[in-house]
């Protein structure tokens, strides 16, 4: 993952249970002082519940350290996820559009 000077970070690749806590740990450089974050997860090729839990994470690192995180290209499936496990009503974030 790499983020460019506006905050945008695409995620490519599927994100599963095999793959999340390797892209935890290579993001959290990513959260170092800066105002914004967003994830661009078009490119992203599956997903599982633990995808979602890693979105969660991700929010949870932004409030923690005063980064706004956004998510765009939210794959249908994972969007299914959010709303299945209420997350939309949770945070706004996670809503599908």
């Amino acid at each position: 993952m790499d983020v460019d000077a506006d905050g945008r970070v695409r995620v490519t690749g599927p994100l599963t249970f095999a793959t999340v806590s390797a892209r935890l740990k290579e993001s959290l450089a990513l959260f170092r002082p800066r105002q914004r974050l967003c994830f661009d997860l078009s490119g992203v090729t599956a997903v599982d519940s633990s995808a979602l839990a890693l979105l969660v994470e991700w929010l949870r690192l932004g409030r923690e350290r005063g980064v706004q995180v956004e998510f765009t290209g939210l794959p249908a499936s994972l969007r299914s996820l959010a709303a299945v496990s209420e997350l939309g009503q949770i945070d706004p974030a996670l809503g599908t559009p």
